[in-house]
This record gives structure tokens, C-alpha cells and sequence, in this order.
């Protein structure tokens, strides 16, 4: 097995390709589904990285690993957050209804980067569906890495390649069925959780304002499956690295097997979402659960392939992946995701008429991209920087040993 470099360039690499595909799905409206591909490669990914980078600090201290994990979370994801959160509050409708007493929680939650934890509504529709949406992801993946904390650096405990990969591969199994289970019987559950909280809406009367929506697709008690996943994931490649195991099959085979599974899933989720009633009352259709997988674990297992596939090395794709251009849209890929949809302002700002589709596409991402490097190095960088020199305590310089020499 090729010993994968440190930084694991090739899946800063495939950052880049998540925010990618969620970025054209949103500007491109025909092409929305791709969302569906996007996220998932964004909550594997970071169950994986956050594992790879943080296994040894927890193994080597809770309490010390707890401290550096928290300060070093922090200042990668609130500076950006919270600046665009502010712009959203003083530069739009946003900022009225939540500075009201009943607004209040939902500003607190914003604040704490915790609104999608509970299914909140403001003037009578859920968040997700309301202001600085785009961010839904960022509280969730908060979610993760409490738990991730709490629980989940744990998976380092498998000391066991084989027992790894069988708990992996089990792992995806017993979700699978978990969701089946919760597929066959949500015309039920629904019903007790409508009549216990009326101002939700059915599924088949509004999906958008659901609690099944919240439920399965936004909240993280849904998403988080992605990222323990991802975290086993990481613990295999990290045994198989540790034995230098030789790969049966090789990373550039596993990572085109990842793009062609994924690829008949979108096939048949874009088909049957069009074709089937997926929503509709007493559809126990296997059609009907196979789209109403990809608001959470559809995709997961195929992600898994080619993160492993990209972290073992030695793949074209991973070649690919590894080069300065996808590397640096990667690096700013956070930026790009919290801040595209601001894009259609700018171009409003800029003054230029763009008709044609393929034209538009093109400049939105040229903007999308530029205020995205913007941001990258005006705020992520320095805040960065910044908060983890104020925030880390400084250990003391050990003494030096008398008797010199």
C-alpha cells in the first residue's frame, strides 16, 4: 500500500469537488440533484480528517485533546460564520424578526451555531427554508464534532484491520436497514409527531416545511451516520498504513468503482424522483425509499470507496486531485460554500446583463470564486491564525537540566 503523504492533498482535492457540485447545483437549477452528491462528500470527509488529524491527540489525553480539539474547531468555523451571519442580520429582512422576544431563541441558536439541533420556525416557516439557509451545514457538522468528542474518537480503539473493515462494512449495513425501518413506518410516526406539534406540516402537503424534512435531512441526528462512516473509514486506511497492507485491488480500481456506484445511484435517484410518488401516504415502494435515502445515507458508502481510494495513493484521480489548482479550491472551498449564494447580488452590483445560460453559469462562478479567495484571505486565514494564538495556552519551556554540557 503507497504510504499517503501527511496532508492527504488529493482529499483537499475532493473539498473542492463537493463545494463544486453543490455550488452548480444551486446557480444551476436544473441540475440541483447534484446536491445530493455534494453534501455527503462533505460530512464523510470530515468525519475522516477529523479523525485522522485528532485520533492520537485523544489517545494521548481527553482533557488536553478536548481543549486543543475545541480551540482549533472554533477558529476554523465561527470567524467566517459568524461575519456572514452578521452581514445577513444588518443587511436584509433577517435582522427584524429575530430581534424580537420570539425571535430571541432563534437568534441565540444562530449565534451558537446550534438552529438546526431543534426544528425552529420564524414567521411561519422552518429556518432551513429562511435566511443564511446555506449555513444549515455548519450547525450540523457542530453536531459532529461534539459528538466526535464525546464519543466517536473512540473508533481508535479498533486496533484490528479486519475487525475495522467488518465493522465498517456492518456499519452500512444496519443504517441502511435503520432507515428502511424508518421508511416504512413514517406514515406513522408522522402522524403522532403532527398531532403533538400541529404547526408542522405533512410531508405531502408541504416537504419544504415538514418535520420529516428537518428530521431526515437537515437535523444531525439524521447526517451524522455520514460522519461516523467517515471516521471508521479513516481508522481502516489508518491500520492499513500502520501494516503497509497490499491492496488487493488497486486505489485507482476502488475509486472508479466508488464513481460508477454512485453514478447508477444518481441515475436511479433522478429517475425515480421524477417517476415515482416518493412522498405520497402508504408508498412502501423500494423506489420510493431509494430517493428518500438521499437526504442523508444514499451516497455515503460510495463516498467512503473514494476517500479511502484517494488516501492510499497511487491513483490517477487522486494525481488529479493532488494538483495546486484543485488544492487551493479546495483550501477556500469553505468560504465558497458559505458565500455563493450572495453571488447574484454581486453580479446585480456589477451592472452586467447575462442572458445566455452557459454565460451566466460562467461569470456567477468567476464572482463565486473571487469572493471566495477574498474571504479565504481576509478572514479564514488571520482569524484563524489569530484565535488559536490567543486561545492556546502556552505550555511552559521545559527546564533546562543542571550540569550543562
Amino acid at each position: 500500500m503507497t504510504v499517503a503523504r501527511d496532508n492527504l492533498d488529493a482529499l483537499t482535492g475532493l473539498r473542492f469537488v463537493a463545494a463544486f457540485l453543490i455550488v452548480l447545483g444551486h446557480i444551476y437549477q436544473p441540475w440541483l440533484e447534484i446536491t445530493a452528491i455534494g453534501m455527503p462528500l462533505f460530512f464523510t470527509l470530515s468525519g475522516f480528517i477529523i479523525h485522522y488529524i485528532y485520533a492520537d491527540e485523544f489517545a494521548g489525553g481527553w482533557r488536553h485533546a478536548t481543549g486543543e480539539f475545541a480551540i482549533a474547531r472554533f477558529s476554523r468555523i465561527y470567524p467566517l460564520y459568524l461575519v456572514l451571519l452578521a452581514f445577513s442580520l444588518l443587511h436584509g429582512p433577517m435582522g427584524p424578526p429575530l430581534m424580537t422576544r420570539a425571535g430571541f431563541p432563534v437568534l441565540l441558536a444562530y449565534a451558537t451555531g446550534t438552529w438546526t439541533w431543534f426544528p425552529y420556525q420564524v414567521e411561519g416557516q422552518q429556518v432551513f427554508d429562511w435566511y443564511y439557509h446555506i449555513s444549515w451545514s455548519v450547525s450540523t457538522e457542530l453536531f459532529f464534532y461534539l459528538a466526535y468528542a464525546a464519543v466517536f474518537y473512540r473508533v481508535a480503539r479498533l486496533h484490528s484491520l479486519r475487525s475495522c473493515l467488518t465493522v465498517l462494512l456492518a456499519f452500512c449495513i444496519v443504517v441502511y436497514a435503520m432507515y428502511y425501518v424508518v421508511f416504512l413506518s413514517r406514515d406513522a410516526w408522522e402522524a403522532a409527531v403532527l398531532r403533538q406539534f400541529p404547526q408542522f406540516l405533512a410531508r405531502t402537503t408541504d416537504f419544504n416545511d415538514s418535520f420529516y424534512r428537518w428530521l431526515l435531512y437537515v437535523s444531525p441526528y439524521s447526517r451524522i451516520f455520514e460522519f461516523i462512516g467517515g471516521c471508521l473509514t479513516c481508522q481502516l486506511y489508518r491500520l492499513a498504513r500502520e501494516e503497509r497492507v497490499e491492496l488487493r485491488v488497486s486505489a485507482g480500481v476502488i475509486a472508479w468503482l466508488a464513481i460508477v456506484a454512485a453514478s447508477i445511484l444518481f441515475v436511479l435517484f433522478r429517475h425515480f424522483g421524477g417517476t415515482n410518488p416518493w412522498l405520497a401516504a402508504d408508498n412502501r415502494s423500494f423506489a420510493a425509499f431509494l430517493v428518500s435515502l438521499h437526504m442523508n445515507f444514499l451516497f455515503a458508502p460510495a463516498c467512503y470507496a473514494m476517500i479511502f481510494a484517494l488516501a492510499a495513493g497511487g491513483s490517477a484521480i487522486g494525481a488529479v486531485l493532488s494538483s495546486r489548482v484543485c488544492c487551493f479550491f479546495g483550501d477556500i472551498s469553505y468560504s465558497t460554500y458559505l458565500s455563493h449564494p450572495n453571488s447574484d447580488r454581486v453580479l446585480l452590483h456589477t451592472g452586467l446583463v447575462v442572458t445566455a445560460a452557459w454565460a451566466h453559469i460562467l461569470v456567477t462562478l468567476v464572482i463565486i470564486y473571487a469572493v471566495s479567495w477574498v474571504l479565504y484571505s481576509a478572514i479564514e486565514v488571520p482569524a484563524k491564525r489569530g484565535l488559536r494564538q490567543l486561545l492556546t495556552v502556552r505550555r511552559p519551556a521545559a527546564a533546562t537540566p543542571s550540569g550543562g554540557g
